[in-house]
């Protein structure tokens, strides 16, 4: 049957739905890249006194022109504070902007983990994408509909402000009985090799032994049959608490 020519089309594809234009693909990556930036410094001043572009250049995998040119982008828009050899600050918005951020991925990955069974070391790449498209209403239905976790699965805080009284594992001595808190690197292979070692947010561990030089650990984990041993490199990515034993 012939197709009428002139025939009135009645649906219509949402805005955002629509094919986006180059200029619009360029504004739409620039936001994406602003809040990946920015979060990141924001973790960077977690751990670090004064974070500088080579830091940043380090932690982004890009190099440092690349972090001069978005430095001076973000301090335009008001993120950030950057004096030239005394290191970048995120202003009180951008802080704004990454507490908002990491809620929003710590619940998706919480949300996948839980609701959806996805490999606990296999959700941060996907979060890290659904973090930007997700509003501030949206994050407050997934938390009601997860009953308001604490933490994402790898232990970190969903509230980014909150300090859990936790240190990294390097700072531990032979004889600790400890638990482990949270797992400050989230990258899928360096997961993958930490849930191989057992070393899963509240399991129980104790240091055997700690070398002298080379910050070599030797850990009793509960659940594992055999002792493990990690180097400065895991320990420094994972934090833990002193174990009340009675």
């Amino acid at each position: 049957m012939p197709v009428r020519d002139g025939r009135e089309i009645l649906l219509r594809v949402p805005a955002s739905c629509r094919p986006k234009g180059a200029r619009d693909r360029e504004n739409h990556e620039l936001t994406e890249s602003i809040e990946e930036y920015t979060e990141g410094i924001y973790r960077l001043q977690e751990e670090m006194e004064v974070v500088s572009t080579g830091d940043i250049a380090k932690y982004m995998g890009v190099k440092p022109p690349s972090v001069t040119t978005m430095l001076k982008n973000l301090a335009e828009i008001g993120l950030v504070e950057h004096t030239p050899y005394q290191g970048v600050r995120l202003t009180e918005k951008g802080i704004h902007l990454s507490v908002s951020l990491l809620r929003k991925h710590r619940l998706v990955e919480r949300m996948l983990v839980d609701f959806l069974e996805l490999p606990w070391d296999d959700v941060h790449d996907l979060a890290c994408k659904l973090e930007h498209y997700i509003s501030e209403d949206v994050a407050d239905r997934i938390a009601k509909a997860m009953n308001f976790p604490k933490t994402c699965p790898h232990g970190n805080p969903v509230d980014a402000t909150f300090k859990d009284g936790s240190y990294r594992l390097t700072e531990a001595q032979a004889g600790d009985e400890l638990v482990v808190t949270r797992i400050t690197d989230e990258r899928n292979d360096f997961l993958a090799y930490i849930l191989e070692l057992g070393l899963l947010p509240e399991t129980p561990l104790t240091v055997k032994n700690k070398t002298p030089f080379g910050d070599v650990m030797t850990l009793m984990v509960e659940g594992m049959g055999e002792a493990v041993a990690v180097g400065r490199d895991v320990a420094s990515a994972v934090n833990v608490r002193k174990r009340n034993v009675a």
